[in-house]
């Protein structure tokens, strides 16, 4: 069979090299035609540097222009721009029927998820957007613990971030060079919001089942004066008959003892999970009042072993399941909290969370 050819639209995104390796641990089914850097140009030096000697390292060639590298017979297409320069492009990859993958969120606004969802619909090909804690193993048995019933009736769903300083918070790195990057640009999808409160977004309205209808939502900008983002953010979702509560931050030095969740709290149970921890803790007994006890039972996962590469290539191939998370259908629902948190923040009002489905 011939082999799949992908296209690198995008170098903004630092997900680009994971993605990119994903697929190239499938050498035999896939070809890494090439690569193009897409206008606006919001990466610093040392960022652009390392995505170049990455590319290098792999023979992946460079197209000055992502139009012409396009139209190269291309089967996939790994989108790895700004945020807000996605619908554009899923416009033109969905008119030319090349599979194409976005990174996560899917848009800034529900205005410009609908506009990709059109194109989507209109194509015959698939529209994927990348969240990589779909393949988280404790997420996943989170979900199935509450989908089997464990929780009871599911009261409240909480999701805060990991500590941690931002995309650089490994790096010492001068402002001026942070304020090159679009991760500190608000208007093209920088800060907690897009990056962390997004993800709290995506696992509350999973683990839930439902679709968000208002929102509250607060940003603060505690250590970047130089930039328009926020670096912190929290969103109270309300689901109906339960409630989202979600951190997204870039000024968290520590996690302390508090676990990422997800955390279920429901009529029968409490379910606990850490972005970082294997096991899932399920809590039956009501002891109030006092500190933690051990769990009633404890779940240990393991890491799964086919992750968003895989699942691609055989939904393509041989027809499989995509991945409920990375469907469009699926994250237009986690677009009606993730866009009404945003009006939230910006108007200090409670939002309406929009229906999604209604064009």
């Amino acid at each position: 069979m011939k082999k799949l050819r992908i296209a690198l639209i995008g170098l903004s995104h630092v997900h680009i090299a994971q993605l990119t390796r994903d697929f190239l641990n499938y050498p035999e089914e896939v070809e890494v035609v090439g690569a193009a850097d897409v206008p606006p140009y919001t990466v610093n030096e040392s960022e652009i540097g390392n995505r170049m000697k990455f590319l290098a390292k792999r023979e992946i060639p460079i197209w000055e222009d992502y139009k012409e590298l396009l139209k190269q017979d291309i089967d996939i297409a790994i989108v790895c721009t700004v945020i807000n320069s996605y619908p554009e492009i899923v416009e033109e990859t969905m008119a030319m029927n090349i599979h194409t993958i976005v990174e996560k969120p899917m848009a800034l606004t529900m205005e410009n998820a609908r506009r990709m969802y059109r194109a989507y619909k209109a194509s015959k090909a698939q529209l994927i957007i990348n969240w990589p804690v779909a393949w988280y193993p404790t997420f996943r048995k989170v979900k199935e613990l509450v989908d089997a019933g464990v929780a009871g009736e599911v009261y409240r769903v909480q999701y805060r971030s990991p500590a941690t300083y931002g995309p650089f918070s490994q790096k010492v790195m001068d402002p001026a060079d942070l304020a090159q990057s679009w991760w500190y640009k608000s208007e093209l999808g920088g800060g907690s919001l897009s990056d962390y409160a997004g993800y709290g977004c995506l696992l509350t309205t999973w683990i839930s089942g439902q679709t968000a209808k208002r929102v509250s939502g607060f940003k603060k900008n505690f250590k970047n004066p130089f930039s328009d983002i926020e670096d912190y953010s929290v969103l109270s979702i309300d689901f109906g008959s339960c409630l989202g509560l979600v951190e997204g931050s870039w000024s968290t030095l520590s996690n302390g003892e508090i676990p990422t969740g997800p955390v279920v709290y429901g009529s029968k149970a409490v379910i606990v999970a850490d972005r970082f921890d294997p096991a899932v803790k399920v809590y039956t007994d009501f002891i109030p009042y006092q500190p933690s006890p051990k769990p009633n039972v404890e779940y240990m996962t393991e890491e799964c072993p086919d992750k968003l590469a895989r699942n691609i290539l055989d939904f393509i191939k041989e027809g499989a399941e995509l991945c409920e998370l990375v469907t469009p259908e699926f994250n237009m629902k986690v677009m009606a909290a993730y866009d009404a948190g945003i009006r939230s923040c910006a108007s200090g009002q409670i939002e309406t969370c929009a229906d999604p489905f209604q064009f």
